[in-house]
């Protein structure tokens, strides 16, 4: 379940359990950063029986976010690049993996993958990105709620 800073998000759009339209996925600590299981459905659809790539941006989005709070440094997304390499299926089981690859200042450079449960050495699809820690007074400003 999403435990951002500050309280449980019952409808996070990848995470919460209350979304319609969560898969939801469950994150776990992984040695170098952080897992996400899954199985998407018939409402994560783009072409017949796949995934649409939006929603694959979306899991590695926010599983990236993830590593970074794991790493000590909740951070903002600045930049996503997608490498699409093969179809991600629909009713089947995910393993999704971000990690912190490098910081400079106050950038975390991110990369993670969807592979399936089945064949997880094999990404369906592999991200880089970076990610930005606001600076106190301006995280203060857009989370007023969270410690």
């Amino acid at each position: 379940m999403d435990e951002f800073p500050g309280g449980v998000r019952m409808y996070s759009s990848v995470i919460g359990p209350g979304s319609p339209l969560a898969p939801p996925m469950r994150v776990t600590p992984d040695g170098d950063g952080v897992v996400g299981h899954c199985t998407l459905g018939i409402a994560h659809e783009g072409p017949p029986g796949y995934m649409r790539g939006g929603m694959s941006a979306m899991l590695l989005d926010e599983l990236m976010g993830w590593a970074c709070y794991a790493a000590g440094s909740p951070a903002m997304t600045v930049f996503l690049q997608m490498r699409y390499r093969r179809p991600v299926p629909l009713e089947t089981p995910l393993r999704t993996h971000a990690r912190v690859t490098g910081t400079q200042d106050r950038k975390i450079f991110v990369a993670g993958s969807i592979n399936t449960e089945d064949d997880p050495s094999v990404a369906l699809v592999a991200t880089d990105g970076v990610f930005v820690t606001p600076d106190p007074d301006r995280a203060r400003a857009l989370f007023p709620n969270t410690p």
